[in-house]
């Protein structure tokens, strides 16, 4: 069994198997984060035996351009596990928390979904979440910009692009934000929706932008309550689902909110949709 050894979000992830390794390290951006020896905090086992065992189903939910059923549950002893339709299984147990097991996946598109999975699920007890959207980066600093689909988040960091001197994307769907020794941080990964952009790079974060589209541009500073209603939503759905996944996710926003301003915005696609962001969070 080959291993090769990645690194996301600042954790040492072995990837181990054979025909799957092989289809993992051949996905889009998987390459940028291949990291050199060292210690392992997460093993991703892939090709292993795995089978199904009676579950209570937590979430359910379509991948693969919605023609793929992704099924998310729990058995009699407490271990989760997706399964993919047909196409593979993925089993986490939080009671051995540093290791993910996945079957063989030759589907592509199911694969590079179950491994942003793997790292969602093993992630969470090690402070490090994939937060659904797009990230730009200025003067050393990065800007979340959240929301729905369709609500501009990715019109709007191109217009701080065009607009705003000193920038670059970081990743335009499926960042990693870790809260890690009184710090928290966002990270590309290879997980970046249709925009290819896949950095190993970090960013301490100047805030988070909730994006809205309005008839005129406007932001204003949320509170606590507020501020958990802006991030929560981003987070995998599916940790929601389950009380002790979801205890980790509160503990989670909790600390990033403690370090990281959130703003809503309502915004127009223009140029000074930009620069009013960018005034207000790197005055």
């Amino acid at each position: 069994m080959a291993e090769v050894r990645v690194e996301i979000a600042g954790l040492g992830i072995s990837l181990a198997g054979a025909d799957t390794l092989r289809c993992a390290m051949a996905l889009p951006g998987m390459g940028v984060f291949v990291a050199p020896e060292g210690d392992a905090d997460l093993l991703v086992a892939l090709d292993q035996p795995l089978g199904l065992p009676r579950c209570r189903l937590l979430h359910q939910f379509d991948i693969a351009d919605g023609t793929i059923q992704a099924r998310f549950g729990i058995d009699a002893e407490g271990t989760y596990y997706y399964a993919f339709g047909h196409q593979g299984l993925l089993r986490y147990d939080l009671r051995q928390p540093r290791r993910v097991d996945l079957s063989p996946m030759p589907n592509p598109s199911v694969l590079r979904f179950a491994l942003w999975t793997a790292v969602a699920m093993a992630g969470l007890p090690l402070g490090a979440v994939p937060v659904h959207s797009s990230v730009v980066v200025c003067n050393g600093r990065a800007v979340m910009c959240l929301g729905e689909s369709g609500t501009g988040k990715s019109t709007h960091t191109r217009l701080w692009l065009e607009n705003v001197a000193g920038t670059h994307l970081l990743n335009d769907d499926s960042p990693i934000v870790r809260h890690c020794d009184g710090e928290v941080r966002v990270y590309g990964s290879p997980w970046s929706g249709k925009t290819h952009c896949y950095l190993a790079e970090s960013y301490p974060i100047a805030g988070l932008l909730r994006l809205e589209q309005r008839p005129e541009n406007t932001i204003r500073r949320l509170g606590t309550v507020e501020a958990f209603a802006a991030l929560q939503p981003s987070c995998p759905p599916a940790l929601a689902r389950d009380e002790r996944c979801m205890d980790l996710l509160v503990q989670f926003i909790s600390n990033v909110l403690q370090h990281v301003p959130a703003y809503r915005m309502g915004c127009l696609p223009n140029a000074d949709a930009a620069h009013l962001s960018h005034d207000t969070l790197m005055p």
